[in-house]
């Protein structure tokens, strides 16, 4: 989160950007106009002469908050709401009107950004910070000159070039940075940013420009989470993970406290090289950003653990009693005798016998607990069983959270003017990386599963579950029994439970090529146009097993040498955390282990996870612009085909004969996109917007594949998870309807009201399910991706920007801003047992809302700045019980002094409520937690001087 302040800061340079961008292209007034109200005025005047529904951001107002990244600047705009990073606090990636990251498109100066999640189209926004822009734009609906891939919204980042300025400029934009959480943790809390840029306009009449702009910071983070370890379970036995279960009555199997902290480093830069010519304009422009992250998460884990078994005969019986109540006797091999019948408990084969002259498997005729099979938290497998914990377990992880990111375009072109014809061109490429050269994990604990070694905690933990204590459901409390009161703070009684080593590496290239052609007729129909598009994409994604087995201290955590020291307050001292692991050392300790005891991996450990594939789009359009008085009437349509070719690693059943290898999958299909456009001018005040349009989405890259992905747990080695690819997905498809209107009453002002509908139909989601394993956790989560049936959604937006300028003082310096997005929605997934019980759109709050009480004058500058997000489905979970991110609210402060033309000073806050930035629950009640996460405050001192 420090970080995200970091970014923040480089959102200062902005501010000027606008005041000279506006200074050198708006005409002159009785009024000057300067500051943040000069900023409203560039972002309405852009909205106001755009043809469909746009929101801008301009520089000054990436500025005026302390945002970590673009993420967090555009949850600033009517119906657009952020997905936190958990690992940071900061905004990683959009929803644009209930539509998630992958329904949207993304680009800087008009061309799509190369996407780093390995199966993924949103964009992680992380890497990405609000400095060095121009704006930031969203068209929330298309024409058909524009990609058609976005049934949310088109996002798009604008570099400044030369002729934004009025004279040869140079800028220092400097900060200090300060998260209040760290200090509290014991770890470092400052970081700082600088950042110049450099515009000038040269050359015969001042054809030629360039503009430079170059960054680099660092910040700290650090937060504290709860989260829930195992999904919360009914109290009595469910069958599987899709039948219906009482969500008013669930358990908690554990939760873990994660303390997370680290450092993260962002530098980069933009450039622009500009010709303006008489009848021709050419452009080279380049963007490059790079993050850095060192990261560590040390997390404590308490929960109850599955045990084995007994599965009853008839699973829909309700009639039994408890095992315990049921004991008759023992065996010194068998162990306990149950007053059962084969008839009503499955007797497991046990014995030999023969039969026919072969030795074969039967029951003993008898229910002893040799019988007991499939794990469970349940006192029985089937409807007589009720919740009944057997096991319990404490453990102590330490995991290296590093990320390299990058994020690289350039693109030259230019637009010609030959009579009536105008011709726009351009080349493009960009490329995005992520990944980490190496992810460490080390784990200790005290489990009843592990006997021997262990006996210190082993017998005692194989006896009963963990309790909990919810007074507030956002921190549940353990309450342990007396002889596991001291496992928290004694690391003597935790044993080394393994280590591990991974490196992986992500990665998208796109190029693209497009030409446009305008011929105006000047007529009724003012001008036609026409184009055409080709863009590819590859991506490569390749995760590596480096190492796992033992360190050289495979004792207890007291003995290893690798505790740093100990935290006893977390979360406002709610809980007692204990020993915090020393990085260098885990890391050390595993490299050497490494080095003296090296690990050989199979070909299918290696590429088990690996992928490769190229998307090529050929992409084509034709449209009218009419125009008659106050009319302007855009209508036509675009052809977008799609050319999948995807490879990826097949796990075959080799104990059968099956020949793990590396498969290909095929994907070829068209979407034909028309749409219509209108607006009414009633006057230079107001404006009336209105569209029919059609888009649609693709599916995501790694979910069209026939691979299987296979998640294991880090330390164990069991497999917790397993995603699997559909390569008969298609695209999701949807008929828009958008209206509007709009009010200004001066340049710095606006009143809006926008109503939205979308119709969509195969929209794309992953469906999650739990099922029964003998695995520590009892269960393997299996994700798939599917095509849902229909789905619609619909809403009003609200936007106010007012200044008070022209009051009586001291009201004259006051000023308002605010949005509110009411929102709902509807989807059938076409899931069985969710026939008939719609879910609201994933992604989608039903309510957003930002307000501003502004202030600007004597040289002063204040914004103080509300923000609300209401709950929405993070993803679909088992048992129709979701995961549900709950109201997330913000108090920001920005202030800004100009001492004197050129020269500023900022101070910022961020998060002054000390909230969470992250809530999630199972379910959408509060009473079931899933996460819950602290990032503290950040504090921003920063200066502008520009010559």
């Amino acid at each position: 989160m420090g970080a995200s302040v970091a970014a923040l800061i480089c959102a200062l340079p902005l501010s000027a950007f606008a005041q000279d961008s506006a200074q050198a292209t708006e005409e002159p007034t009785t009024v000057v106009v300067t500051g943040q109200r000069l900023s409203n005025a560039n972002s309405i005047g852009a909205q106001k002469k755009a043809t469909g529904v746009v929101n801008v951001i301009s520089a000054d107002d990436l500025g005026k908050l302390p945002d970590a990244n673009v993420a967090d600047a555009l949850a600033r705009i009517p119906g657009v709401n952020v997905v936190v990073n958990q690992e940071t606090g900061e905004g990683e990636y959009v929803s644009v009107r209930g539509m998630a990251g992958t329904f949207n498109a993304y680009s800087i100066n008009g061309v799509r950004v190369a996407l780093t999640d390995s199966a993924s189209r949103k964009m992680s926004m992380t890497v990405l910070p609000p400095n060095g822009l121009k704006s930031i734009s969203v068209s929330k609906t298309l024409t058909p000159d524009l990609d058609g891939d976005a049934i949310g919204g088109a996002v798009n980042f604008v570099t400044p070039t030369a002729f934004d300025f009025k004279k040869p400029t140079v800028r220092v934009f400097g900060a200090l940075t300060h998260n209040d959480r760290a200090p509290d943790n014991g770890e470092g809390a400052d970081g700082g940013q600088l950042q110049v840029d450099l515009a000038r306009k040269f050359g015969e009449a001042n054809r030629f420009g360039i503009f430079a702009s170059a960054y680099y910071g660092k910040s700290a983070y650090s937060n504290e989470e709860t989260e829930n370890d195992g999904e919360w379970e009914p109290y009595r036995w469910r069958k599987d993970s899709e039948e219906a279960i009482d969500s008013r009555s669930m358990y908690l199997p554990g939760i873990d406290l994660d303390f997370r902290h680290g450092e993260q480093k962002r530098y980069g830069g933009n450039f622009s090289l500009d010709y303006h010519g008489d009848a021709t304009q050419l452009y080279l422009r380049g963007q490059f950003a790079k993050l850095d992250r060192t990261g560590t998460n040390d997390y404590t884990d308490f929960r109850s653990r599955p045990t084995k078994r007994l599965t009853q005969v008839n699973i829909d019986d309700t009639t039994l009693r408890a095992p315990e109540s049921m004991i008759t006797g023992s065996d010194p091999v068998k162990g306990n005798i149950y007053g059962y019948t084969t008839s009503q408990i499955v007797d497991q084969l046990t014995e030999k016998t023969t039969v026919n002259g072969k030795v074969v498997m039967v029951g003993d005729g008898i229910i002893t607990d040799q019988d007991r099979n499939s794990s469970g938290y349940w006192s029985l497998n089937g409807r007589s069983g009720v919740w009944d914990p057997k096991a319990m377990q404490f453990a102590r992880s330490f995991q290296t959270q590093d990320q390299k990111s990058s994020l690289a375009t350039i693109n030259a072109g230019g637009i010609t003017h030959k009579d009536a014809l105008t011709l726009e061109y351009d080349a493009s490429y960009s490329y995005g990386e992520k990944g980490s050269d190496g992810d460490y994990s080390i784990g200790y604990n005290c489990d009843g599963k592990n006997l021997g070694a262990k006996a210190a905690c082993g017998p005692i933990f194989n006896s009963t579950g963990v309790l909990w204590s919810s007074f507030d459901p956002r921190f549940p409390l353990p309450q342990l029994p007396a002889f596991a009161s001291t496992v928290q703070s004694d690391p003597s009684l935790l044993q080394y439970d393994g280590a591990s080593l991974e490196k992986y590496k992500q990665s998208d290239a796109r190029t693209a090529l497009k030409l446009d052609a305008r011929y105006d007729l000047g007529g009724f129909v003012d001008y036609v146009k026409a184009g055409v598009k080709y863009s590819k994409s590859e991506r490569k994604y390749d995760k590596t097993k480096l190492w796992d087995g033992d360190i050289a201290n495979t004792g207890n955590l007291a003995q290893s040498g690798l505790i740093e020291r100990s935290l006893d307050s977390f979360l406002g001292g709610r809980y007692y955390y204990g020993a915090v692991l020393n990085r260098d050392k885990v890391t050390s300790a595993i490299d050497g282990a490494m080095k003296t005891t090296p690990v050989t991996y199979s070909e299918a450990d290696q590429n088990g996870d690996d992928k490769h594939g190229s998307e090529t789009i050929y992409a084509a359009y034709a449209l009218a612009n009419m125009k008659s008085e106050n009319w302007e009437v855009v209508a036509g349509a675009r052809i977008e085909n799609t050319q999948v070719d995807n490879t990826s690693w097949i796990n075959e059943d080799t104990k059968n004969g099956g020949v793990s290898h590396f498969a290909n999958t095929k994907a070829d299909y068209s979407n034909f996109l028309p749409s219509v456009t209108a607006v009414y001018r009633q006057s230079d005040n107001v404006v009336y917007r209105g569209a029919i349009w059609t888009s649609f989405s693709r599916p995501e890259y790694g979910n069209i594949t026939r691979g299987e992905s296979i998640t294991r747990d880090k330390i164990t080695k069991e497999i917790v998870a397993i995603a699997r690819g559909n390569p008969d997905l298609k695209p999701a498809e949807a008929l828009n309807f958008d209206l509007s209107a709009e009010y200004y009453p001066d340049s710095s002002s606006v009143v809006s009201v926008g109503l939205f509908h979308k119709a969509i139909k195969n929209f794309i989601f992953t469906n999650g399910s739990a099922v029964n394993a003998d695995t520590k956790a009892g269960t393997i989560e299996i994700t798939e991706t599917k095509n849902g049936e229909d789905a619609k959604i619909s809403g009003v937006e609200l936007n106010l920007i007012k200044s008070f300028e022209g009051l009586a003082a001291p009201f004259d310096g006051f000023g308002v801003e605010a949005n509110i997005t009411v929102q709902t929605s509807e989807a059938e997934t076409g899931l069985d047992y969710r026939k008939g019980d719609p879910i609201t759109f994933i992604q989608a709050p039903n309510l957003i809302y930002n307000t501003s009480l502004t202030y600007q004058k004597y040289g002063f500058e204040g914004k103080l700045s509300y923000q609300y997000q209401g709950k929405y489905i993070e993803d679909l979970r088992d048992n129709a019980v979701d995961k549900w991110v709950q109201p997330n609210k913000s108090l920001d402060l920005h202030t800004r002094y100009n001492i004197r033309s050129g020269l500023s000073v900022d101070f910022d806050v961020q998060n002054i409520l000390d909230g969470h930035r992250y809530y999630t629950t199972k379910g959408k009640s509060p009473s079931y937690q899933k996460d819950y996460m602290e990032p503290g405050r950040n504090f921003i001192l920063r200066f502008a001087y520009s010559y």
